[in-house]
Formats: structure tokens, C-alpha cells, sequence
């Protein structure tokens, strides 16, 4: 896919990366009003669309990590199907992954700052604590491990928080669908743990051998397990004894030495037991050699050793913004309220009144002065006049009633009678 492609509800705007199981885009969904956000779609790839067993572990990625919110754990906003292809879409972390970080310092010979190694690993391992503790709603375990916790699935962003990202291979006590097959490996050979290279039962203890080898590595810029051969790795971890740190970096404090020796155990009793322990050591560690590292300081460290990627990306962000902005404006000014008729000169000439089945006619520029437009009365008004009516036609009934009598014609008085009235003198 290319920038500027639809994808389902999101757009393309640049390809980020391709890995075993899927590819990665940076891509933005918008919604009302010109707002938009950008995102991480993780798309599985075309050859393997048709896979169950890969669509299995995409699909169950998605469901495992959307039960995970945490800081230092990229969250998942969206699954979806489009184009017969399934596709996670995650928030974007928009920095660099340990990989880069350390092969950037590697090329300006340089060495990560230890204060900024330590910090960075405490992060991931309050994360991965969260993660290994997850409950459900009924307050059960989810029983789940990373299994491939490494460099390149650790994002640091340009505001200086570490985030843990990729649970495609994660491994929970809950099954969505039937478990997998007995023997498969699955993760990074180099960053394996010896019980997991034994196909043992895992718990969160290889998830903290893995850590124990990033942190190995940042301090040190060199690969800890990394022979000619998958085999060779694998035998080197199950045998080689560890390179101390201070043989590889001579400024090595021996309590931060101890830490990583620790968490590099063979035995899973002789580790730290919880990353949560190897979290507080890490912060004892930074408290202890007076270091106050905090995101401020990651986040400047950051943008000084990736000031290109930094500007760019933001630019981008900025430009697809813009134009969001620019088409929610353009779909404003062309929006036109619709209404089933439209009024000529006569209100009573059916013959002028359009259709509401025909085309609405185009707007003409007025040549002559306006229509003043009749103001509809309101219900009120029409009761308020009623009662006035009847108020004046019952005061002139009375009046009339009044007048009617006053001038009425008396009754006519009855006639005298004649007779004789004798006088005597």
C-alpha cells in the first residue's frame, strides 16, 4: 500500500516496517469535525492471509493486549478485516526501538548513557509486571508471557517513555482457540531463555532472562548471543557462561553489574522472581548513584540522537493534519441544507412551486431588490388573537343587550271605562 490509500476507516501515510507476521503503516482515522489521529496499523501479510495458523496468533495478539492498558505497553485502539486481510491498529509510538538506538550510538562511537540504560529496562519491567499479573473479571490470572522480549519489540519515544510492543507470540494461560503444537519455537533464538530453548513450561521468569539480555546489550553495544547458527546460539545459551559487563564497559558501577548478572541466571531460582523486583533494583540503582533520570531527559536525548527522523515525522503528522483540516473546511462550504420545495412569486400558482422530484436550480445572482419575506406566526399568537376576538364580540353583545332595552317603546296604558255618577244638593 501506498500513502494516500484507503484501508477500511484509515488512510495510509507511509510504510514503518515488515516483519514474519505482518507489515506496519503509519496511518491516521479521522471522524467529525476535522479531528484525526494518528496511528500504527499493523497489516498481516498477503502470503498469509489465508494461514490459520498465523491468522490464530494475529488474532490472538489483538485479544490479549486489547485487556492491557499501561504506559509502558502500546495500546491496541482497533481489529478489523478489510480486503480479506486482518489488521491490528495500535497507538502510534512515534520514536525508535532499542535496535536503532544502540546501532545509532554504535556509529558515533558512543554507548548509551548507563543512567538512561537503566531507566529505560525499569520502564519495560513495570510493564512486563503489569502484564505477567493481568487478571480477568473474575480476578483469575491471565498467565501471560512476552516470549520475545527484545531490542527491536522495545520503543522508546520522542517523549521519553519506553514502551513494550508485539505480544504476537505471547503465551496466556486463557486459549481463544486450540493450543499449539508441542516443539514449536517461538520468539528470537538469541534472546531465548534456557527454559524456553527446552520447550519447558514458562512463567514470567524467561520473560525476565530476555530482559536481562537487553539490558546486557544497551550497557555493553555488543550482542550477547549471536553465534553462526541457530544451534550455536541456542547451545551458547544453555552453557556459555555470561561476559561480565565491566570487561565490555570499564565506567560499569559493580551494583548495576550485579543486577543484569542476576537477571542472566541459568537456574530461574537463581533470577529475580518477579519483574517487579527487577524494577526496584533498577530504581535503587539510579537513586543510589544520585542520578535523577526522569522523561525530560530521555526525551532530549531522543530528538538530539534522531533529529531528522524527529522532524520529519512530526512535519508529516503536521502536513496530514492540515489536510483534514482543509478537507472538512472544503466539505463545509459545500454542504446545502436540503428542502423539499422552493418558493416563486405566487404562493398559490401551483404551476409556480418546483417539485420536490426535480433538480434544484442553481442560485442566480439577484438583480433586483429582495423579497421581504413574510413572517410566519407562531401558535401563540394565533390563540392570543382568537381570545381577543372573543373578548370584543361578547363586550358588543352586552352593549347591544344594554341599548335594546333603554330604548325599547313603553307597554300601552288601558283605556278608562265610561258611566253615571249621581249628584244630590
Amino acid at each position: 500500500m501506498d500513502a494516500g490509500d484507503k484501508f477500511g476507516d484509515y488512510v495510509i501515510i507511509k510504510h514503518l516496517s515488515t516483519g514474519g507476521m505482518a507489515e506496519v503503516y503509519l496511518a491516521r482515522v479521522s471522524g467529525v469535525r476535522g479531528f484525526t489521529k494518528p496511528v500504527a496499523l499493523k497489516v498481516i501479510l498477503p502470503h498469509l492471509a489465508a494461514d490459520s495458523v498465523f491468522i490464530k496468533m494475529f488474532l490472538n495478539e489483538a485479544r490479549l493486549v486489547v485487556n492491557l492498558s499501561h504506559d509502558h505497553i502500546a495500546q491496541i485502539l482497533d481489529l478489523g478485516e478489510c480486503e480479506d486481510r486482518y489488521y491490528i491498529a495500535m497507538e502510534f509510538a512515534h520514536g525508535r526501538d532499542l535496535q536503532q538506538i544502540t546501532s545509532r550510538t554504535r556509529r558515533s562511537d558512543r554507548l548509551l548513557p548507563l543512567p538512561y540504560a537503566a531507566k529505560l529496562v525499569s520502564q519495560i519491567a513495570e510493564g512486563l509486571y503489569y502484564a505477567h499479573t493481568k487478571t480477568d473479571n473474575s480476578g483469575q490470572s491471565l498467565g501471560i508471557v512476552h516470549r520475545d522480549v527484545s531490542p527491536h519489540n522495545v520503543i522508546v519515544t520522542f517523549d521519553g517513555t519506553a514502551k513494550l510492543i508485539d505480544f504476537g507470540v505471547a503465551k496466556a494461560r486463557i486459549s481463544y482457540e486450540e493450543e499449539e503444537e508441542g516443539g514449536v519455537l517461538k520468539g528470537k533464538f538469541s534472546y531465548m531463555s534456557p527454559e524456553q530453548i527446552r520447550g519447558m513450561p514458562l512463567d514470567p521468569r524467561s520473560d525476565i532472562f530476555a530482559l536481562g539480555i537487553v539490558l546486557w546489550e544497551i550497557c555493553t553495544g555488543a550482542t550477547l548471543y549471536r553465534e553462526s547458527s541457530e544451534l550455536l546460539t541456542m547451545e551458547a545459551i544453555l552453557r556459555k557462561p555470561v561476559p561480565k559487563p565491566r570487561d565490555m564497559r570499564g565506567d560499569m558501577p559493580p551494583d548495576l553489574e550485579a543486577i543484569i548478572l542476576k537477571a542472566l541466571a541459568k537456574r530461574t531460582v537463581d533470577r529475580f522472581q518477579t519483574a517487579q523486583e527487577v524494577h526496584a533494583a533498577l530504581d535503587g540503582y539510579l537513586a543510589r548513584s544520585g542520578w535523577s533520570v526522569g522523561s525530560p531527559h530521555l526525551a532530549k536525548f531522543m530528538k538530539k540522537l534522531f533529529p531528522d527522523e524527529y522532524e520529519k515525522t512530526r512535519a508529516l503528522l503536521a502536513q496530514e493534519q492540515q489536510k483534514v483540516e482543509v478537507e472538512h473546511k472544503a466539505a463545509q462550504e459545500e454542504f446545502v441544507p436540503w428542502e423539499p420545495y422552493e418558493q416563486k412569486d405566487s404562493d398559490d400558482d401551483p404551476s409556480r412551486v418546483m417539485s420536490v422530484h426535480q433538480t434544484p436550480m442553481t442560485p442566480q445572482p439577484q438583480t433586483a431588490a429582495p423579497k421581504q419575506v413574510r413572517r410566519q406566526s407562531s401558535p401563540i399568537t394565533w390563540i392570543l388573537a382568537i381570545l381577543l376576538l372573543l373578548l370584543i364580540v361578547g363586550a358588543g353583545f352586552i352593549l347591544h343587550r344594554l341599548y335594546s332595552e333603554r330604548t325599547a317603546t313603553p307597554p300601552a296604558t288601558k283605556p278608562a271605562e265610561s258611566g253615571s255618577l249621581p249628584i244630590e244638593s
